[in-house]
């Protein structure tokens, strides 16, 4: 069908505006330059990097873990209405799987050049040893983001159909077809909230079984990844409905923000205040005996990485959503929401830092502190190293995070993310104030053609 004929029958074909083609340049700038960075470090070896044979993981893995638990608990959140068969979200639903999908793509990417070599990545297709969490990590990354994948569409489908959109792979919009999709997303979401919660525990064992660092080794470190999966979720789906609220036609309805901010005002508490509590004072008590040495240590921050996730991704979310009045303000939410998710994002960094600085092995040998792979510089013997990301893996590691966020643009632009989104705004249809719909459209901007008011336009 050409795009006259669309118009005649009210469906116009989502097309960039200025603005949106400037930033989805700009995407594709940085993809670019990721890449050449990365055919770099294959040329070069991982010595470009910053790790070495004591801090063998680094910027790679810590945001691995970040976007591994901002995928799962987009799901999560995205997921427990339907699953509990609340229409309440329903106008968040797909955007959580679409920013679930964009992550997990995100964080598998980032493991491709922590390996040093793509082609060991065979590895765990060919040779898997089935005793290695990291097996079962790979494993359900790959299930996760195949499943993400097919939830969204399961989502959209009938409102593809309903414009027309190639995409609907020849379902069609039927009031029939729609009754059978609601059932299909009930038990799409008893399988992603179990799934979700796997990939996070699994990332957590990971650390939970490195016997040989003490701020790795310890079982709370699972139920402290789900739960900051759920505060960095909520919180950067509460970013974007609220970004897309403004800047394209995606509709946010107000009332749902202060509940969501209560939400992630609990989500935050139990993690930083609770969860924290429970992790550190038995290390606290095992270490001193007398009762400042102990409050001291457990209240008192050793690094600033800490402060950075405690303070900032803890005591200030709290206090701008502990209070109703600011609770009720889209602009305190949005600033509470980007916390959490600095603070998450330091958490991390605290995570491998310390991991790395604290260990239980005391005595010499240790590990070599190399980094070449010539041997030289290799025979000093050392239980600590130091690690600081080089050019190569932030170019690396941005040119990944930019793609997860191309792939997000493109799903605002060409998917109608909201229920009652089949027909583009303004054309065949008119907004009604109050309507049951959301008025999303599949070009997720005010203006279709002009991109008028929309970072994707």
């Amino acid at each position: 069908m050409s795009t006259d004929a669309r118009a005649e029958a009210g469906v116009l074909v989502p097309r960039f505006g200025s603005r949106g083609k400037a930033w989805v340049g700009l995407l594709a700038v940085l993809v670019l330059v990721g890449l050449g960075a990365w055919i770099y470090q294959l040329q070069q070896g991982l010595a470009v990097t910053g790790m070495d044979n004591v801090f063998s993981w680094g910027l790679y893995i810590m945001l691995f873990v970040f976007f591994i638990g901002l995928s799962a608990g987009g799901l999560i959140i995205s997921s427990a209405p339907k699953f509990f068969h609340s229409k309440r979200y329903d106008s968040l639903a797909a955007l959580g799987v679409l920013l679930s999908l964009g992550c997990i793509v995100v964080a598998g990417l980032l493991i491709l050049p922590d390996l040093g070599r793509p082609s060991r990545i065979t590895g765990f297709l060919t040779s898997p040893d089935f005793r290695s969490p990291m097996v079962w990590d790979f494993a359900i990354v790959v299930l996760y983001g195949l499943f993400s994948a097919g939830y969204l569409w399961l989502l959209t489908r009938r409102d593809l159909a309903k414009m027309g959109s190639r995409l609907a792979f020849g379902v069609e919009d039927t009031p029939e077809g729609r009754e059978r999709d609601r059932k299909r997303a009930f038990w799409a979401a008893a399988v992603a909230i179990p799934l979700a919660i796997a990939l996070h525990s699994v990332t957590g064992w990971i650390f939970a079984t490195q016997i040989g660092r003490g701020d790795w080794f310890n079982p709370l470190v699972a139920p402290m990844f789900i739960m900051k999966a759920l505060v960095s979720g909520l919180a950067l789906l509460l970013v974007t409905a609220i970004l897309a609220d403004r800047l394209t036609r995606f509709r946010l309805p107000e009332a749902l923000v202060p509940e969501l901010g209560k939400v992630l005002g609990v989500f935050v508490a139990v993690h930083v205040v609770y969860l924290v509590a429970a992790e550190r004072l038995p290390h606290a008590w095992a270490a001193h005996f007398d009762f400042w040495s102990i409050t001291s240590a457990f209240l008192v921050g050793d690094t600033v990485h800490f402060w950075l996730w405690t303070v900032v991704g803890g005591a200030i979310p709290i206090a701008l959503l502990a209070v109703p009045s600011l609770r009720r303000n889209v602009g305190a939410v949005f600033a509470a929401s980007v916390a959490a998710i600095v603070g998450i994002l330091f958490e991390g960094v605290y995570l491998v830092f310390t991991g790395y600085t604290d260990l239980n092995i005391d005595a010499a040998p240790g590990v070599t502190t190399g980094t070449d792979y010539t041997g030289f510089g290799a025979d000093i013997w050392a239980t600590a190293g130091s690690y600081t990301p080089t050019v190569v893996e932030l170019a690396v590691t941005v040119g990944i995070v930019a793609l997860g966020a191309l792939l997000v643009t493109l799903g605002l632009r060409f998917l109608p993310l909201q229920p009652g989104g089949g027909t583009p705004l303004g054309v065949g249809s008119e907004e009604r104030p109050g309507a049951d719909a959301d008025p999303a459209v599949a070009d997720g901007g005010r203006g279709v053609e002009s991109g008028e008011g929309d970072p994707s336009s």
